[in-house]
């Protein structure tokens, strides 16, 4: 019987939590980079009170660069992700950053109680089951004047054209059809209407890319399908149907080369109107 589709991505980035620390954290760095950046240019105009909400935080990352930004302290930095393995990582640095800053397991679909003034979430929307209800929801807890700063990666249009992800994609389309689909068609399209809808203007819609860096095809393949977003596919197909694409993945590219690609993902910056 196939796992329910939350108990699989639990259950995955569980599994990966360290390998994803150690190997993606910091080649997504410079998208963490971005967001931090535009939350710290809202600073000023965020509401005196509230927390500052960090779903699929992951092994957080961000939480400490968000206390950071409030060195006066006091603002409670609360990062969310349904993953107990993440956020026992979480939890350590979240120690680190101070007494404000938390790491608990949740549904980063249900905002924790309160109005809060900002949103951070890098990298996790679009491994929600319904990313419009959550971007909703994200937006209609933000108290008036509050900010939600998202970079997802955008499954539609997809993140390249070319390179190691879209021959990854490539692959899942052959053996699997409709099948490789990952959410609901249109969802992308529906973002900004859902913002808006919950009470927000839209502030920033735009794409920002990065240039990603991998010693050669094999490491990347071990890294993507052990401690990535590919591993999921071992939890819902198998070992034998994952590996059984190794061979194919790696052909595509010189077998001792460096991998490099620039993946672009989409940066939302969305207000909560109000004073």
């Amino acid at each position: 019987m196939a796992l329910p589709a939350l108990e699989v991505l639990a259950n995955s980035w569980t599994a990966c939590a360290p390998g994803y620390d150690d190997l993606f954290v910091p080649r997504f760095a410079p998208w963490t980079a971005d967001a931090l950046e535009r939350l710290a240019s809202h600073i000023d105009g965020l509401p005196q009170d509230g927390a500052v909400v960090v779903p699929c935080c992951g092994p957080g990352q961000e939480l400490g660069p968000i206390a950071a930004l409030f060195p006066e302290g006091g603002r409670q930095v609360i990062g969310v992700d349904l993953a107990p393995g993440m956020v026992e990582i979480a939890t350590q640095r979240a120690q680190e950053a101070g007494e404000h800053v938390s790491a608990v397991v949740g549904d980063a679909m249900v905002p924790p109680p309160g109005a809060h003034a900002a949103f951070l979430s890098v990298f996790g929307l679009q491994q929600l089951p319904d990313p419009v209800a959550a971007l909703g929801a994200w937006v209609g807890a933000l108290a008036p004047g509050g900010v939600a700063v998202i970079i997802y990666w955008p499954m539609r249009s997809g993140v390249e054209t070319k390179g190691p992800w879209a021959h990854w994609g490539q692959l899942l389309k052959s053996k699997l059809g409709a099948a490789a689909r990952r959410g609901t068609a249109g969802w992308e399209d529906a973002l900004a209407g859902a913002a808006t809808a919950a009470g927000g203007t839209v502030l920033e819609n735009c794409s920002i890319a990065h240039e990603i860096k991998w010693l050669t095809p094999a490491v990347m393949w071990e890294g993507m399908t052990r401690a990535g977003p590919w591993h999921a596919q071992r939890l819902r197909r198998g070992d034998a149907f994952v590996d059984g694409l190794r061979e194919e993945f790696c052909a595509a590219f010189p077998a001792d080369e460096p991998i490099t690609h620039t993946p672009s993902a989409r940066l939302l910056v969305v207000k909560r109107n109000g004073t």
